[in-house]
């Protein structure tokens, strides 16, 4: 475990918590990311095989859902 963990009352180690004074609020404009049902940007990400996919082409027009963890500590 390093500095910048903590171990919760359950042993779970993870990043600082949000209440923690070592933690900075983020200043100036901060978008927090989409609004639900606003449509994602297309974006390429390799997938286990280690091949380049499009988000947008290789969907073909399927709706996907985006799940996103935020995991940074800022």
């Amino acid at each position: 475990m390093t500095e910048d963990e903590f171990t919760d009352p359950y042993g779970f180690t993870g990043a600082l918590p949000v209440t923690s004074t070592q933690r900075m609020i983020p200043t100036g404009e901060f978008k927090p990311g989409l609004s639900i049902g606003q449509p994602a940007p297309d974006f390429e990400l390799p997938n286990h095989l280690g091949e380049t996919v499009s988000f947008h082409a290789d969907r073909d027009g399927a709706r996907a859902a985006l799940l996103f963890y935020r995991s940074a500590v800022w």
